[in-house]
């Protein structure tokens, strides 16, 4: 029987408004959050109080950020929310990931498999859930069923036959090799939280050291510590992750003392902060990557001319430098190059630097041409005109758009550009023809990841509707592969697939950065994007 790695080593004036009530909300200090989309957790035992802690006044710190407490519900199987219940130090995995982005123990302290299909995991003793419920083999096979079954993306990741529970042993069966389980099983999407006493909707009882004693969708989450954490008793006794959706008042908030430390804070207010010997930038790579997708299923994109003008006229480099104030590294592969598989070394690249004149000309030879005179290329009677979607909590994102309009506009390209609140609509109707996105593309070190979702046909965020059978045979390929040189080569073989057909454009890099009051102690950001408050996390005051 195979040991795994995880034995062998025993993640405006509108604005001042908003800062004004923002002032408003934290001054209210312990009271509450309301509202009609408010749901307030039960009290259960084990908590620590949100007014108290030992009849002195409770530690609180305050979280801000413009997009990462974007929970729906306290649903982890539904969509991303499994996320941002990890992020506030509610739920917890079976492993999670090292600084190097290797997975170590966690809820599970050791596992083993022969086959690559049967897998034993040994979970930790004396585990509760904040529930006060015991963490058992069974507890857990109920919750990875629950997930498996409600989600579509588990499905994606995993292909599960069967799970069995026996005290604190979980044997999980697959329909065929997974040589990457423990990797997979990092993603927070396959979180531990009881099912017995969860309801989704007012409570989710997790392990972590923090319990949800508040929450109101994109506004805020509230959350007290449970004082019966498997790995010892929280530093906080609460804290407050606020949802902030303008940079300029986020900014204002960390500046004022109002919030304590800015999550994923946009790079064009780093510099505010950078020289100031009060606050602590504390910034790190990970593969976050920005691009776009060319939704294929549109008349216009499906001309590989047109999407490799938009390529060319991305000017990397000042987007990096500009927009993303040196923050970003431009691409023109997929992987970032501290990835062994990562980089551009050795690959063809289609689009090597910014040309908009080779942008022209490509379109011009596809037979593109401005036949009425009115500025916009046209073809077969249809105006090169494109619809382009962001989200807005990016606002580099939105930014980076309007400078490929110009771009574009210059080479007869019209592009529309639709920034709004939430692209999931419009991203499953297909009305759009590019759809530029953030993300992190291995959170669990695992290429297949970026694979099996965004580029294999029918992928959950294929937004570019791309489909090539050939990389779907290499990605099955590669789900049973095991040599890691075999595995890169494999990677690297689809990268270059992708790179050929202009399926997708990674523009850039980013850092991820946080920006917090120099009295935080007990943090650092971690390169998988997946974790942030945890049982160390203090704030001196």
């Amino acid at each position: 029987m195979r040991a795994s790695s995880i034995d062998r080593k025993k993640a405006r004036g509108g604005k001042r408004w908003l800062a004004a009530v923002l002032a408003l909300v934290l001054a209210a200090g312990m009271t509450a959050c309301g509202g009609s989309g408010e749901t307030t957790a039960a009290d259960s035992s084990g908590a620590g109080s949100s007014a108290e802690a030992g009849g002195e006044e409770a530690k609180v710190m305050r979280f801000g950020s413009t997009g990462y407490f974007a929970a729906e519900t306290l649903d982890p199987a539904n969509g991303w929310d499994g996320w941002y219940m990890t992020f506030d130090g509610a739920l917890e995995t079976l492993f999670k990931l090292d600084e190097n982005m290797e997975p170590e123990a966690a809820l599970a302290v050791s596992c083993e498999t022969s086959d690559n299909i049967t897998w034993t995991i040994t979970l930790r003793e004396g585990v509760t859930f904040q529930s006060g419920a015991p963490m058992t083999a069974e507890a857990v096979k109920a919750c990875l069923e629950r997930t498996y079954e409600t989600s579509n993306r588990a499905q994606e990741q995993l292909a599960i036959d069967s799970i069995e529970a026996e005290g604190q042993v979980l044997t999980i069966h697959l329909q065929g090799v997974n040589v990457t389980l423990q990797s997979d099983l990092t993603d927070p999407l396959w979180s531990v939280y009881d099912t017995e006493n969860s309801d989704y909707t007012t409570v989710v009882y997790g392990t972590g050291p923090y319990r949800i004693t508040s929450f109101e969708p994109f506004v805020e989450t509230v959350v007290s510590k449970y004082a019966d954490y498997w790995g010892g008793e929280p530093k906080l006794d609460e804290a407050r992750l606020i949802t902030i959706s303008d940079t300029e008042a986020l900014s204002m908030a960390l500046q004022n003392g109002e919030i304590d430390m800015a999550v994923a804070m946009p790079t064009s207010a780093i510099s505010l902060f950078a020289d100031n010997e009060a606050f602590v930038v504390d910034a790190v790579t990970t593969s976050r990557g920005n691009r776009l997708y060319y939704n294929m299923q549109r008349p216009a994109m499906q001309d590989p001319a047109v999407r490799q003008a938009i390529a060319m006229c991305l000017d990397r480099e000042g987007i990096a430098e500009s927009i993303y104030n040196g923050m970003a590294t431009p691409s023109y592969g997929i992987f970032p190059d501290f990835l062994s598989y990562g980089g551009t070394e050795g690959l063809t690249l289609t689009v090597d630097h910014y040309d908009s004149a080779g942008a022209a000309q490509g379109l011009a030879d596809a037979g593109w041409a401005d036949t009425n005179g009115n500025g916009i290329l046209d073809k077969d009677g249809v105006e090169l005109s494109l619809r382009a979607i962001t989200f807005a909590s990016r606002k580099e994102l939105s930014q980076v758009l309007e400078l490929l309009q110009a771009e574009l506009l210059s080479i007869g390209v019209e592009l529309k550009v639709d920034v709004m609140e939430n692209t999931a609509d419009v991203q499953n109707s297909g009305d759009f023809d590019l759809d530029c996105e953030t993300g992190v593309m291995v959170p669990t070190g695992n290429a297949q990841y970026f694979f099996n979702m965004m580029a294999v046909t029918g992928g959950s965020s294929n937004y570019s509707y791309y489909s090539n059978q050939e990389l779907d045979s290499l990605a099955a390929t590669l789900a049973v592969t095991s040599d890691d040189a075999e595995r890169d080569s494999l990677i690297r073989q689809m990268v270059q697939m992708i790179l050929d057909d202009n399926a997708l454009t990674v523009f850039n890099h980013q850092k991820m950065v946080n920006i917090y009051s120099a009295d935080v102690t007990g943090f650092s950001t971690h390169p998988s994007e997946y974790y942030l408050l945890d049982m160390n996390t203090d704030i001196q005051r």
